[in-house]
């Protein structure tokens, strides 16, 4: 919904029917109304929302002076009243907050109080959400926050809007709003609205504007989805009012410190804003605006100054949009949401007590401007943005038809990506869909086989998993020939495990054996399956080329492997085992002992009561006790360190 929230927080708050009347009245001051009993409700709650939301917060006296210390700090807290019955009692702790805006004790006062800055806020539009994201190529992580941003921005520009998006978004809002005047600018907007009118629309104080910067700034798909309507004839009215000449405007911000003070280690650097800039060519009436906001001591007040050249950036368009707002008082302009700027310079206005930035309009390209959509796709789900992947997938397969040479990929991609959540079932029901579109030739037909083999595997289902393990088998062999993928190897680890599970030794083998083959072709992850192996000789009984195959399997291991990875310590203990079964007790006691020292640097606990290595140490230290092979050794030796 909206940034803006009221929340009540009393412990009478449901008590009475006269404090069920009031709920009543104070939500009909915000669509989003939320009331609490207890503290640690609250405070969880408030902790919860967004950076860019705003909370309207009402508190009893009692309450007011153990909570309002643990959340007055918080950027999402706008306001607090104490509602009360001894004011002067309470104001004592209150006045020392400056985010308390009054302790009031008669409710119309408080009403009134709470709808005048609701009123105050939502009109200068000062401390509306202003998502930014800089871009900088020595910091892969910011670069990569830059990078999903712009992506994502240019696909919510491209994608097409689907017929039933405005109707699915005017019947949210109908349930969403209860108070008559918003519900009666939902019905006007149902009612009247026009592409033409967009412009008109957004530059209003309405539910709109409110919904569709909360949806940029937290990057919701759901919403902008539903919006691309509204969106793209925002975006249409840009191009066709867009400035042919460079212009200089401004826009009044309020900040905090921790947000200037990254405008002011990044000078020179770029940066994109992630919502539409409305902006006005009256440097006077900006600064005045930015004067009349309170502030306290973590905000301050910020005016950009922007210059705006259109042959800096022909991807973005801006432009003035004076006659066609819903107060054509002043000359306006407006960007579209995602242009890129360059950081120029940040200094004090002492005289207006106001920071001063200032920006110029640019461009950074990447190289996902040249890819597919899919892409994109693939780029959110590596930066692990899974929810937002999932959707763009979903949104895609909308948006193209079955012919499209990517819409089978489409499927697979939202099925692998499923499968990495640990959706099986949903997951399942991709692949086997996308099986009705790879070609015969593709080998992403026989991915698709081998992740479904992998789902029954998940569920325990044997002989499921195995049919389509095999027929990905097939399809890889039919596709690649004498060049096996190393899915194929994979593919031959999974099998055999079941075989091993299932007691089929002899299939077991063959598989890892087969894998093996694949695997040394490819110089890829030998470690593993020769310990495969050796845990199928050691299971028939053949303890000498058990071993062998550990040996090989730790030599290998500890070659590519860093020294804290668990494998190292299951193969040890996989030879102390094979020591142990043919009562070389004092080997199988240096076997286990190095694995435990292993493990100790590898640290978790739970780690180590799955492996009992401690256990095996002490069980090893028994039977050699019991064959007369040492004595008394217990107390000498440690059984966390290597001999």
């Amino acid at each position: 919904m909206e940034c803006a929230s009221l929340i009540w927080l009393d412990a009478t708050v449901n008590a009475s029917d006269g404090c069920l009347a009031i709920q009543k009245e104070f939500q009909s001051i915000m669509p989003q109304f939320y009331v609490f009993e207890n503290i640690s409700d609250c405070k969880e709650y408030i902790e919860e929302k967004s950076y860019y939301d705003r909370i309207f917060f009402i508190v009893s006296g009692r309450l007011g002076s153990n909570i309002v210390p643990h959340i007055h700090q918080y950027r999402q807290v706008f306001s607090i009243y104490v509602f009360c019955q001894d004011k002067r009692r309470h104001e004592l702790w209150a006045k020392k907050y400056s985010k308390v805006r009054g302790v009031i004790v008669k409710l119309e006062v408080l009403i009134n109080e709470i709808k005048s800055d609701y009123t105050k806020h939502r009109n200068c539009r000062l401390d509306e959400p202003f998502p930014i994201t800089f871009y900088n190529p020595s910091d892969p992580v910011i670069s990569k926050e830059f990078l999903y941003s712009e992506m994502l921005l240019d696909y919510i520009l491209q994608m097409k809007s689907m017929p039933a998006d405005k109707t699915d978004f005017i019947d949210g809002c109908l349930l969403g709003y209860c108070n008559t005047s918003d519900l009666s600018i939902v019905t006007e907007f149902q009612q009247e609205y026009g592409s033409g009118q967009s412009i008109r629309w957004y530059t209003r104080d309405s539910f709109l504007s409110r919904l569709l910067n909360k949806a940029l700034s937290t990057m919701n798909l759901d919403v902008l989805f539903l919006c691309s309507f509204f969106i793209h004839d925002v975006q249409d009215r840009l191009v066709k009012q867009q400035c042919r000449s460079a212009i200089q405007v401004y826009h009044g911000q309020i900040m905090t410190s921790d947000e200037l003070r990254l405008f002011r280690e990044y000078i020179g650097q770029h940066f994109s804003i992630n919502t539409f800039l409305w902006t006005t060519f009256n440097r006077k009436q900006a600064v005045s605006s930015l004067s009349q906001f309170p502030i306290n001591e973590h905000l301050v007040r910020v005016l950009f100054e922007i210059h705006a050249d259109p042959r800096a950036n022909n991807r973005k368009s801006f432009a003035m949009i004076t006659q066609l707002a819903y107060f054509p008082s002043e000359e306006q302009a407006l960007f579209q949401f995602g242009c890129v700027f360059q950081l120029l310079n940040v200094h004090y206005d002492k005289g207006h007590s106001v920071w001063i930035v200032k920006i110029a309009l640019t461009d950074v390209r990447h190289d996902y401007d040249q890819t597919s959509f899919l892409t994109r796709g693939e780029i959110l789900t590596s930066m692990g943005k899974l929810d937002e992947a999932e959707k763009y997938y979903i949104r895609t397969l909308n948006d193209i038809p079955e012919t499209h040479p990517d819409f089978a990929r489409c499927h697979y991609l939202l099925g692998f990506l499923l499968f990495s959540k640990g959706d099986y079932e949903l997951s399942s029901y991709w692949f086997h869909e996308v099986l009705k579109f790879f070609r015969a030739d593709d080998l992403n037909l026989a991915n698709s086989y081998y992740c479904i083999g992998c789902i029954y595997h998940k569920h325990v289902n044997h002989s499921q998993a195995i049919q389509y393990y095999e027929e990905a088998l097939r399809t890889w062999q039919r596709i690649s020939g004498h060049n096996e993928p190393i899915e194929m190897a994979e593919c031959l680890n999974n099998m055999g495990c079941i075989y091993e599970t299932d007691g089929s030794y002899s299939k077991a083998l063959t598989c890892y054996q087969r894998e093996l083959t694949i695997r040394e072709k490819l110089k890829a992850c030998l470690g593993k399956t020769y310990n495969n192996i050796g845990n199928i000789y050691f299971r028939l009984g053949e303890y000498n080329t058990a071993l062998e195959h550990y040996t090989y399997a730790f030599s290998l291991k500890i070659k590519t492997l860093e020294t804290n990875d668990v494998s190292l310590v299951k193969t040890l203990i996989n030879i102390g085992l094979v020591y142990e079964c043919d009562h070389n007790y004092q080997e199988a006691l240096k076997a286990y002992q190095r694995a435990g020292f292993l493990l100790e640097k590898i640290a978790p606990s739970e780690l180590n009561r799955d492996l009992d290595v401690k256990d095996a140490i002490q069980r090893i230290l028994a039977l050699l006790e019991a064959d007369n092979h040492i004595s008394n050794s217990r107390s000498s030796i440690s059984v966390n360190k290597i001999v």
